[in-house]
């Protein structure tokens, strides 16, 4: 990527009665602290549904990364 551009990529996490959440992200190997929509970093998955992260980085230096995240419930 050069800097400037961005990529948009989405995870689909299938929850069961034991919901998990995604801490950590990782851009061209180095851990990003994204902002994450609302202001908020999920502190928590949705039991039994489908939780779809969004993330688009976007390159603003020779490694460096903005990432833009969301977490949605789809039940």
């Amino acid at each position: 990527m050069d800097v400037g551009e961005s990529i948009t990529v989405a995870y689909i996490s299938k929850q069961n009665a034991t919901a998990y959440y995604n801490t950590t992200v990782q851009v061209d190997g180095t851990t990003v602290t994204p902002v994450w929509q609302g202001g908020a970093a999920p502190s928590a998955g949705n039991t039994t549904s489908n939780d779809v992260y969004t993330y688009t980085a976007i390159k603003t230096g020779g490694s460096a990364f903005t990432v833009l995240a969301a977490q949605t419930q789809f039940a």
